[in-house]
C-alpha cells in the first residue's frame, strides 16, 4: 500500500484549504443609493384675476425678496372703487340727515298740515251736528247723516296722522335708525378698503430670495385667480431625496453625517440625515432565491448639506455609498 510522504501530505492539505476558502460565498458589496436634489418651490399668483401688463424676470434670473416680478392690469377695480365711494357718500348723507333732523321748512309744513286737519275736523263736526238735527226732524234722509258722519271720522283720522308725523319730525331719528345708518357707512367703507387691498395685487413681488425656475404667463395673457404666474426656487432650502429599502434602514438614524458624491459638482460633500419617512411605499424586490421572494417597502430618506453654500441645484443626482455611511456613523458614535 502506497503512502503519501509528509511533504506531499502538507501540499495536499494546503490545496484543499485554498479550495475551501475559494468556495466560501463572498458577502455582497454595500449598495450605493442614487437620489435627486430637490428644493422648496413657491408659486407667485394673484388673489384677483387680471391681465399681465409686465413681467420683469425671466427663467433662471436670481431675485431678491420684495423685487417686483409681475404687474397686472385690473381695470375693473377702478369701477368698483367709484361705486364704493358713491355708496359711502350716500350713506354718510343719510346719517348726517338723521343726526340733524328735519329742516325748518319741513317742520312748518307739518304744523300747517296739523292745523288744516284740525280745521277740517271742526267743519265736519258742525256738519254732523246739523245733519243730526235735520235727521231727527225727518227733513233729510238717513243716508245724508251717515255720509256726514263718515267725513267727520275721516277728518279725525287725518288729524291723528298729521300729529304723528309732526311728533316724529320734532323727535328726530330714533337711536336704532342712527345705528343702522352708521352700520351702512362702515359696510361701505369696508368695501372700499377691500378694493384697496386688491389694488396691491396688481404688483406681485418676490416673497423670498431665489431663482425663477418657470414662467407660465406672458404679457397680454389673462391671469386667473390663484393660478401661478411664475415659480421661484429657494436655494437656501435644498435636500437630497432617496428611496431606501426597509432592510437597509437598520443602520440609518436621523442626525447621521454621511459623505455623498455629486457628479454635477465633480466632488464629494458632507450631508446630514434630517428626515426618515414615517410611512413607506410598496415596491417589489426579488431576492436571489425564488423561495425568498417577498415585497419590501421603500422609505423616503432626506439628506441636507452641512454647508448651506454647497452649490446643490434641484435636479442634480447624488450617489450615496451606504458603506461610507456606516463608517461615518461608527466614527461619530465613538
Amino acid at each position: 500500500m502506497n503512502t503519501l510522504s509528509r511533504p506531499a501530505l502538507l501540499a495536499l492539505t494546503a490545496v484543499l484549504t485554498i479550495t475551501a476558502c475559494a468556495e466560501e460565498p463572498t458577502p455582497p458589496a454595500p449598495p450605493t443609493l442614487v437620489g435627486l436634489v430637490n428644493a422648496t418651490e413657491i408659486d407667485v399668483a394673484g388673489k384677483v384675476p387680471g391681465r399681465v401688463a409686465e413681467i420683469t424676470a425671466r427663467e433662471g434670473d436670481a431675485v431678491t425678496r420684495d423685487d417686483l416680478l409681475v404687474r397686472l392690469d385690473i381695470a375693473e377695480l377702478d369701477a368698483k372703487a367709484a361705486q364704493a365711494e358713491a355708496v359711502i357718500a350716500a350713506a354718510r348723507a343719510r346719517l348726517a340727515l338723521a343726526h340733524k333732523g328735519a329742516r325748518p321748512e319741513e317742520k312748518r309744513a307739518m304744523r300747517s298740515a296739523v292745523a288744516a286737519a284740525r280745521h277740517q275736523v271742526g267743519i265736519t263736526r258742525k256738519m254732523v251736528d246739523r245733519m243730526t238735527t235735520l235727521n231727527e226732524e225727518k227733513v233729510v234722509p238717513t243716508a245724508r247723516f251717515d255720509e256726514a258722519t263718515f267725513h267727520y271720522d275721516t277728518a279725525l283720522d287725518q288729524l291723528t296722522i298729521a300729529r304723528a308725523r309732526l311728533d316724529a319730525v320734532d323727535a328726530g331719528a330714533r337711536e336704532e335708525e342712527i345705528d343702522g345708518l352708521e352700520a351702512l357707512v362702515r359696510q361701505a367703507e369696508g368695501a372700499l378698503a377691500e378694493i384697496a387691498v386688491y389694488r396691491k395685487e396688481t404688483e406681485q413681488r418676490a416673497p423670498i430670495s431665489g431663482l425663477v425656475s418657470k414662467v407660465y404667463l406672458h404679457r397680454g395673457e389673462l391671469a386667473a385667480t390663484g393660478a401661478p404666474i411664475l415659480t421661484l426656487v429657494d436655494l437656501d432650502d435644498v435636500w437630497a431625496s432617496f428611496a431606501v429599502r426597509e432592510d437597509l434602514l437598520r443602520d440609518l438614524h436621523v442626525g447621521d453625517r454621511v459623505t455623498v458624491d455629486v457628479p454635477a459638482l465633480g466632488r464629494q460633500i458632507p450631508m446630514e440625515l434630517r428626515h426618515l419617512a414615517a410611512m413607506g411605499d410598496f415596491a417589489t424586490w426579488r431576492a436571489t432565491s425564488d423561495r425568498d421572494r417577498f415585497d419590501l417597502k421603500t422609505f423616503e430618506v432626506r439628506l441636507r448639506p452641512v454647508d448651506p453654500d454647497a452649490g446643490l441645484r434641484p435636479g442634480m443626482s447624488v450617489r450615496w455609498p451606504l458603506a461610507t455611511s456606516a463608517a461615518a456613523t461608527q466614527l461619530s458614535a465613538r
